[in-house]
């Protein structure tokens, strides 16, 4: 008969314990470092960027101005712009929790890479909106060549 071979149980070192705990701390710093931080820096330059502001009107609309001249650029009619209305619904939460008003405008921007970015002037947050589809990103950035209206300002 053979003899039955004795295995000693699985036995953790110390040194196997330290290792593992400070991959499980560098992955938990390096988390906690982009929570806080952002990420890394793009290196795109700007290729055109405007100032806009939002206000209601009549019907349920949405009136866009050039915040620089105050001419309006755009009307959304009720049950238009989706997209545009739930980004400003976002933002405009965030101010009322900041007890920020609506004056300050937004700062809408065209990257060279392709992104636009909506930048939030009152609570300093900017919303990457290529990260929504280039369907979505492409809403705002019509905004930023946008012609003023005829009829001028309301």
């Amino acid at each position: 008969m053979a003899e039955a071979t004795a295995r000693r149980p699985f036995h953790v070192t110390p040194l196997m314990w330290l290792v593992c705990i400070c991959m499980v701390g560098s992955v938990g710093y390096g988390v906690a470092n982009y929570v806080v931080s952002g990420p890394p820096a793009q290196s795109s330059t700007v290729l055109v960027t405007r100032t806009i502001s939002f206000e209601d009107v009549d019907a349920g609309g949405v009136l866009v101005r050039d915040a620089a001249s105050g001419a309006p650029i755009a009307l959304l009619g009720s049950g238009e712009g989706g997209f545009i209305r739930s980004t400003l619904r976002a933002l405009a939460r965030e101010r009322r929790g900041w007890n920020l008003g609506g004056a300050q405008p937004f700062r809408l921007t065209a990257w060279d890479d392709g992104r636009f970015t909506l930048h939030d002037e009152a609570t300093g947050r900017t919303v990457d909106l290529k990260a929504f589809g280039p369907t979505n990103a492409e809403a705002f950035g019509r905004l930023l060549h946008a012609r003023p209206m005829e009829g001028g300002q309301r």
